[in-house]
């Protein structure tokens, strides 16, 4: 056969496979153009908390004496934003009533932290969990007094369940370390908080977490 008569089929055979490829390329840039990106969005959350004392270091020196700072129970309000799918930070208060044991009247422990978390959702169902890491300043004392204070670091894991695109409900895990860099005395003349490394509480949050634009 001439060589010019295998051209035309050679043509045709091209022009096939590109219109066999065209629909493909055409679903893919048509399925790229309908991602929508993720919309960070503001958090607001409340929550009841509760929490003990797994060590008390310093604050309580010896056995022999009570611990002016036992366990106790408050609430939690934070704000944040959800910067991405798996990313959101938060700021928040703290406020908790804890067993002073008669050494104060009504001792209360007071925290402003900063946390960011770092969230796994679930494609299959309305569930998400996370892991954060956080710190701040933490205040004890007497009705919203100040008799001592120093910085908290703290660790925490927890999920949630979302009743609709706004609003979830979810628990909360906090492991923190909280170093009072003031010494004080107490009604029993013991001094507290003079030295030592860290006081560690074990907490618990039941939240209820706002999203908006």
């Amino acid at each position: 056969m001439h060589p010019e008569k295998k051209r035309p089929r050679a043509a045709l055979l091209g022009a096939a496979l590109c219109l066999a490829s065209a629909p493909a390329e055409a679903q893919d840039m048509l399925s790229r153009s309908q991602e929508v990106p993720y919309r960070a969005h503001r958090v607001l959350s409340v929550g009841l908390a509760t929490s003990a004392i797994l060590h008390a270091d310093a604050v309580c020196p010896n056995d022999q004496t009570l611990c002016p700072l036992g366990g106790g129970g408050g609430i939690a309000v934070a704000i944040g934003r959800r910067t991405s799918a798996s990313q959101e930070w938060l700021i928040g208060y703290d406020v908790s009533v804890r067993n002073a044991r008669n050494l104060f009247a009504s001792a209360t422990l007071q925290q402003i932290r900063f946390e960011h978390r770092w969230v796994a959702a679930s494609p299959a169902s309305n569930a998400e969990a996370f892991v954060g890491v956080g710190g701040g300043v933490v205040a004890y004392g007497e009705r919203f007094g100040v008799t001592t204070l120093g910085p908290a670091v703290s660790v925490s894991v927890g999920g949630s369940y979302y009743l609709s695109p706004f609003v979830s409900l979810g628990f909360v895990g906090r492991l923190e370390a909280l170093r009072f860099l003031v010494p004080f005395d107490t009604g029993d003349g013991v001094r507290r908080s003079d030295g030592g490394i860290a006081t560690v509480l074990l907490g618990g949050y039941f939240t209820g977490t706002f999203r908006g634009p």
